[in-house]
């Protein structure tokens, strides 16, 4: 019997999000009937995607601390009570196991249950980890990796490398890539090229500014887009194509079913979350990578690195493009788009480079941290 009670715990964008989701999709696969928590910040996104998804939430009024100054500092009695709190929701639940994503809200369920004596373990996503999962590490039991810990951030003891956990749904375009491969190359060298835009569950501003100078040189080049802008630029992009008369671009503010852009897509032009890297990975999508320059520790450019040197992703620079130049992202994406054989390479080298069953290996460990496998 696998794990019948489990807090999962995350906080911030999708990228902490979704890994949570797709483990809890795994624990219910195995036993429908397990009880399944999530606990995330009330001010953020996970309460709708965990609703979404069909799970439960409660929500803690914990907010950033690090590297926000003297408001981080006032943040500090939010942490206090969201550890209180979840010290109150662990001993009403009482789970078998704890298992963290980052974010603030991880940090503060997840040291709730090691002060508590609950099993607990926490997934770290980048290459490089933030301050929470740092801390975290010396005292959970058993911290999960997607990518090698180069930096000796955590215990060996506690580390096994996992991957990063994927969606079912991304887990089946994994399984029909060669499928998928063929109807490409059936398709010929006149089928469009289809474009994917993301930046991530918020969106990215400049990705999306780019794009709107490119419309016209995109739609000339018989280039179908799939744009994903966010919720505060989404009016702002939509209004854009329909000025430019491009009338066969999609534009959302955000993607709920990514497999389905995943399947359509021939490219991706997007950041380098370590969510997206799972996911491109898995299905095999190629990529330009443009990875946020202020992300923390610069770990987007790590983990655009890991698919640029497998030969899966080409990475920009923001500043590259910016103030004018943006004929130079425009010769890259179609350089891979005009390019049927490259894209078939860097799409196989990418496929190369998954670890879908990412989940199934999680869920493997927390079964054996609770007595259950």
């Amino acid at each position: 019997m696998s794990i019948s009670r489990i807090i999962l715990t995350t906080g911030g964008t999708g990228g902490h999000i979704f890994p949570a989701v797709a483990v809890a999709e795994e624990i219910r696969r195995r036993n429908p009937s397990a009880m399944i928590l999530f606990i995330g910040s009330r001010d953020g996104s996970e309460a709708d995607i965990a609703a979404n998804a069909g799970y439960d939430f409660a929500g803690l009024p914990v907010r950033g601390i690090m590297g926000k100054g003297l408001r981080g500092l006032c943040n500090l009695p939010r942490m206090l009570r969201s550890v209180t709190t979840s010290l109150f929701i662990l001993g009403k639940v009482q789970p078998e196991v704890v298992i963290g994503f980052g974010g603030y809200a991880a940090f503060a369920a997840t040291l709730a249950a090691c002060l508590k004596g609950v099993p607990a373990a926490i997934h770290e996503q980048n290459s490089l980890p933030g301050m929470t999962n740092r801390t975290l590490g010396r005292f959970v039991d058993r911290v999960f990796l997607s990518m090698p810990d180069s930096r000796q951030c955590f215990p060996s003891k506690k580390t096994v490398s996992t991957g990063n956990p994927v969606r079912r749904t991304v887990v089946d375009l994994h399984e029909s890539f060669e499928a998928r491969l063929s109807v490409r190359r059936q398709a010929g060298k006149e089928a469009p090229r289809r474009l994917l835009i993301m930046g991530g569950s918020l969106g990215a501003t400049a990705l999306n500014n780019a794009a709107m100078t490119l419309i016209g040189d995109l739609a000339n080049n018989n280039v179908e887009v799939w744009h994903q802008t966010g919720k505060s630029d989404y009016e702002t992009v939509r209004k854009a194509y329909r000025d430019a008369g491009v009338s066969n671009a999609r534009v959302d503010s955000f993607i709920a079913d990514m497999h389905c852009a995943y399947e359509w897509a021939d490219l991706a032009l997007c950041r380098a979350g370590a969510s997206s890297i799972a996911e491109l990975t898995s299905v095999g999508l190629p990529a330009v990578l443009v990875p946020f320059p202020r992300a923390a520790q610069d770990h987007q450019r790590h983990n655009a690195r890991y698919m640029e040197m497998g030969n899966a992703a080409v990475i920009m620079d923001q500043t590259s493009f910016a103030q004018g130049r943006e004929q130079v992202l425009l010769s890259t994406v179609m350089e891979i788009l005009n390019n049927p054989d490259k894209r078939e390479a860097m799409a196989r080298a990418s496929y190369g480079l998954a670890q879908p069953y990412a989940a199934a290996a999680i869920v493997d460990n927390l079964e054996t941290m609770t007595g259950r496998s």
